[in-house]
């Protein structure tokens, strides 16, 4: 299924309208699938994009010791993960008839 331009904004008004309790259900489902323990797929993502001869060196060194590194990743990974179950329970709603006017 393909959204229209008309679609996103409506879709858009619904994340801008989101409930203290929507949120928070939004928050519990990333905590859940954040707690389902697979790797960073970002991790891979970065170490695989044109890699060099180098990339494996460096890429050991930044995945196990290097803690701001893995910090930042893991920010990066949950505002990812957030923005699209956000986006996710929006779509959800409005597909089920919700909308709001912005």
């Amino acid at each position: 299924m393909r959204l229209s331009l008309h679609d996103n904004r409506r879709i858009n008004d619904i994340i801008t309208h989101l409930s203290d309790e929507d949120r928070e259900h939004i928050r519990h489902e990333v905590e859940r699938l954040h707690a389902l323990k697979k790797p960073n797929p970002l991790l891979d993502a970065v170490a695989d994009y044109y890699p060099t001869e180098f990339t494996k060196i460096a890429d050991e060194w930044l995945s196990f010791s290097d803690v701001d590194y893995q910090v930042k990743m893991s920010e990066h990974f949950w505002d990812a993960l957030e923005a699209r179950v956000t986006r996710e329970f929006a779509v959800e709603r409005y597909l089920n008839g919700e909308s709001w006017e912005g």
